[in-house]
């Protein structure tokens, strides 16, 4: 095995956390180590480096990441070898069916690859790698596919190191395709969702214009006509070419001993196979010539937009950290930039700049929507203006200065825990970096020069560009109908394979759940009777955290929305927006204003040598921030626009509409602020309320490298305590609407390809820690999780939906006495519906019963425990949650203690008891032209709902 030590520098922003060691397995494999005992988890991830760009407009990258859960010759197989015979005559039909076009054999061949699926069924073991990956340990099992790379990856308790290990590189070395007509019909799922998103089909046709003809141009989930026609034997030439162990990657980020870990890891991922992928040239992408144009429909009336888009440099481009900062000047956390201004001060709409960094392009992109008064064409000039600046060096060495240390912070906060540093340890990866790389970027930044941001702003944003306008319009969908497959369904669904019994062969050193202790995580000062401060210590870099969460959210004041858009906007009675917020930026700090269920957050944050400086302007902010009505109109025309787009969502649509059905008339929104009266609405109204709600009771989360009485006596000194004067009553309860009968609220939704389905049941009060115990084990059982029962018999066996959830639902512990609800979830192909509603109405009225599971539920629950065991700048607001629900300690700890003893008998029981047999409601968003109504009044009363009855 040969080591690769890269040499790090470290400065006191830098610990012993950040620390990433690559190593090459014998076989070539790169692994990285990133040691980082803050959490008791491990996240651990395979890189390949190959994506959609590798099997252009196919698919075949998506949808074999789709087949890498299905097992293996030895993973999710009774009898390998008498399975093998079935696939390989199912493999010989798709090939024959690529080749068919009549659209009578094509049905034939369908059909025969249907019986033989159902044939090779009797010898699957559906969801064993699922099934094993959370027996040892493992949570969030996830992957995706990019343009460029695919990741696999999830958390999992440091004991099981070497059961991951094993599970993950066994699932490299052989695997078996099996189940792909369902999971095919899953994806079907997945591009229908898609597609029913309001610019999914808008940003396909851009990137398609833009990147042509690079296999950037094609989207990554393939063309419908390509789908209709997979071949599995160009699914197994592609893992053949691009699953080899010099193209692929190993991380690993969290609770473990490098030296312990690295033998365990020669032992496993050395049996990859060798081999080295054949370079392919990278197809050119020519220069814009001019000013050209082009249109796109975006469903939306009303709205206009305009986009502006030019050549931006590939990922490992030496001119990524000066671009960064020349986008900052546009565009930065303080809205400072010069797009940002033209927002705040009312000339457009909205104006962003974004864009992406692909391997082998990238593509810069500038937005703009015009204010409804205004044309696309003045809006353009205002842009191409401060575009002018930048190019011209029309920006102060402040600003520069500024930006770069935002730059500072936002590295420095990427890497601070395990979830986000694993993030940016796949992103290098699959871009051909070193973890030295990205130091060094650290470095250029660091030394970068203000001529250098403004040769990079010539560089690219110059007169050759793609100029976008908006069209208000749909594209023409492919429409997939429903095919007529019998359902393949496994009947070893609970076994285990022989390779399952030989993984329990494995020592394991059991380690007990790590709960959050609410005395020794943090340090809790009571500064006022009505405000408490919450100090956790940031061992890893100098920058500060301080939320300021009031005790009222949404559901007690519906306005507070309009202030977390308005507030922001506005100075002081001393200060300008601009003067304060560049003083901001100056510091290197942050303020943020969000409205949430139960909260109004402030949050500040910065570096702590400026913390006294920051809170002061904090301060002055809170006590003096001064109305501009001006800046109201930012609200009304936003307002506008959200109307207008909200019912062109079907997912939006479908969550108002249940919220209806739950609450009746406490839905949010019917209680939210109409546009007739936010164009009311004063801004002095406003602050009003906002001083108001910033009397009620506050929690305060500080998270620094200062000492707990120093920040407590900043605070006092900058901070309006005496002032925190009224008791919060979160959480506030809504009671739940009841039902009588069985009924189905319909709304009609034209051009979508799929409806969205809602179960809803009012439920008994759970008012001891017990049955809300059996609660959460019941939806594990029933609706969470690739091994539930909804995923299972809806989405593996019967391909009718790509997502689906149900579990029961409670209110916070300390409203314990208060009814209960059971939901489910799920969206599917319009012609899918009433098979949908079959198979989930089933499960509902009459739950199966598989005792073989229990086990693993539990395992689940203790995995989560860890897993999520929070970073050391969640730890907190996590505790004051609990002890705002109710909790004195971590409620994980009894829930385990009482699900450790729970059996089949105790869902079942609950079951009977809390479910079956109530009244079932559902609600249904989508196209009723293509429902058999009829078949549909069968499942309870359907009403026809109109948008006043749930929208205000």
């Amino acid at each position: 095995m040969t080591v690769h030590v890269p040499k790090i520098k470290q400065t006191s922003s830098v610990r012993a956390s950040t620390e990433v060691h690559e190593y090459i397995l014998d076989n070539g494999l790169t692994v990285w180590l990133n040691e980082d005992h803050s959490q008791p988890k491990v996240f651990g991830a395979v890189v390949v480096k190959a994506g959609s760009k590798d099997s252009p407009n196919t698919g075949i990258a998506h949808y074999f990441e789709h087949m890498m859960f299905k097992g293996t010759d030895k993973i999710g197989t009774m009898d390998y070898a008498a399975e093998k015979v079935l696939l390989d005559a199912i493999a010989g039909k798709y090939d024959e069916l690529a080749r068919t076009k009549d659209a009578k054999a094509r049905a034939v061949i369908q059909q025969a690859i249907n019986e033989l699926s159902v044939q090779a069924a009797e010898y699957v073991i559906p969801n064993e790698f699922d099934k094993l990956i959370t027996k040892y340990g493992g949570s969030k099992l996830n992957a995706g596919t990019s343009y460029d790379y695919t990741v696999y990856h999830n958390l999992f308790l440091p004991q099981y190191m070497e059961q991951w290990a094993e599970l993950n590189s066994e699932r490299l070395l052989n695997p078996v395709f099996r189940m792909f007509q369902s999971e095919l019909e899953t994806v079907y799922e997945e591009k229908n969702r898609r597609d029913d998103m309001i610019l999914n089909q808008a940003i396909e046709r851009l990137m398609e214009i833009y990147f042509r003809p690079h296999p950037y141009a094609y989207p990554i989930i393939g063309s419908a006509e390509n789908l209709k026609n997979p071949r599995l034997s160009e699914m197994r030439k592609f893992f053949e070419a691009y699953y080899v162990s010099s193209n692929m990657g190993l991380i690993l980020s969290g609770d473990f001993d490098t030296e312990r870990v690295l033998p365990v890891l020669e032992r496993t991922f050395s049996r990859i196979p060798r081999g080295v992928v054949e370079p392919v040239s990278s197809v050119k992408i020519r220069p814009f010539r001019g000013r050209e144009k082009t249109t796109v429909k975006i469903p939306l009336p009303l709205l206009k937009a305009v986009a502006l888009g030019f050549r931006g440099v590939p990922a490992n481009h030496p001119d990524q950290t000066a671009f960064d900062v020349a986008v900052g000047i546009l565009n930065n956390s303080n809205g400072t930039g010069y797009l940002d201004k033209l927002m705040v001060n009312r000339r457009v709409m909205g104006a962003m700049v974004g864009g992406e960094s692909f391997n082998e392009a990238g593509f810069i992109g500038i937005v703009v929507v015009p204010r409804l008064s205004h044309t696309c064409r003045s809006a353009e000039k205002m842009i191409w203006r401060e575009l002018e600046r930048v190019k011209k060096g029309d920006f102060t060495d402040e600003m520069f200065n500024s930006l770069k240390r935002e730059q500072l912070r936002r590295h420095l906060t990427e890497l601070e825990d395990i979830d986000s540093r694993s993030q940016v340890l796949v992103r290098l990866f699959s871009q051909g970096k070193t973890w030295a790389d990205y130091q060094e970027e650290l470095d250029r930044a660091e030394a970068l020069t203000k001529d250098d941001v403004v040769k990079v702003a010539n560089r690219y944003f110059g007169d050759n560009y793609l100029y976008v306008r908006k069209k208000t319009g749909r594209y023409a969908k492919t429409h997939l109908a429903k095919p007529d497959f019998a359902p393949i369904v496994p009947r070893h669904a609970d076994a285990s394979s022989a390779y399952s019994k030989q993984l329990d062969t494995i020592p394991v050193q059991e380690v007990q759940p790590r709960y959050v202790d609410f005395e020794r995580d943090v340090q809790t000062l009571h500064l006022t009777p009505r405000t408490t401060l919450y100090v956790t210590p940031n061992r890893v870099n100098h920058i500060f955290t301080l939320k300021l969460s009031y005790g009222i959210g949404l559901i007690e004041e519906p306005r507070l929305k309009l202030l977390a858009g308005y507030i922001p906007l506005l100075g002081t009675k001393s200060q300008s927006f601009e003067a304060l917020r560049m003083r901001l930026q100056t510091l290197g700090s942050t303020l943020d204003l969000d409205a949430d269920k139960h909260s109004l957050t402030f949050k500040i944050t910065g570096f702590d040598r400026a913390f006294d400086e920051t809170l002061e302007v904090a301060g002055d902010f809170l006590a003096n921030v001064s109305p501009d009505d001006r800046k109201l109109k930012t609200l009304v025309d936003d307002a506008k626009v959200a109307e207008k787009a909200f019912f062109k969502s079907n997912n939006e649509v479908a969550e108002a509409l249940f919220e209806y059905v739950q609450y009746g008339s406490l839905s949010q929104y019917l209680t939210k602020p109409s546009f007739k009266e936010i164009k009311r609405i004063r801004g002095r109204e406003l602050v009003d309320l906002f001083h108001r709600a910033t009397q009620v009771a506050c929690t305060m989360h500080y998270c620094g490298t200062l000492e707990a009485e120093k920040v407590a006596e900043q605070i006092s000194r900058s901070l309006a305590l005496e002032k925190i004067i009224r008791p919060s009553l979160s959480p506030v309860w809504r009671d739940f609407v009841t039902y009588e009968k069985p009924l189905v609220f319909f709304y009609h939704i034209p051009d979508v390809f799929q409806n969205i389905i809602y179960a809803y049941m009012a439920c008994k009060p759970l008012d001891t820690l017990k049955k809300r115990h059996e609660a959460d084990l019941f939806s594990r059982y029933f609706g969470e999780g690739m091994s539930s029962l909804m995923f299972q018999e809806i989405r593996e066996f019967r391909s009718l939906a790509y997502y689906t959830s149900g579990a029961y639902r409670l209110p916070p512990y300390c409203l314990a006495d208060k009814p209960s609800r059971f939901v489910a979830y799920l969206s599917t192909q319009c012609d899918k519906t009433i098979d949908a509603l079959n198979v989930l109405n089933a499960l509902i009225q009459e739950m199966p019963e598989r005792p073989e599971r229990i086990e693993a539920l539990i395992r689940a629950s203790i995995n989560l425990t860890n897993n999520e065991y929070p970073a050391f700048r969640d730890i907190s607001a996590k505790i004051a949650d609990y002890r705002r629900d109710g909790y004195t300690e971590d409620p994980n700890r009894s829930l385990l203690d009482d699900i450790g003893r729970m059996s089949m008998d105790d869902i079942a029981r609950f079951y009977r008891s809390h479910v079956q047999g109530r009244t079932l409601v559902y609600v249904i968003v989508g196209n009723s032209r293509k429902i058999d109504m009829r078949r549909l009044a069968t499942f309870g009363d359907v009403i026809r709902v109109k948008k006043r009855d749930f929208y205000r």
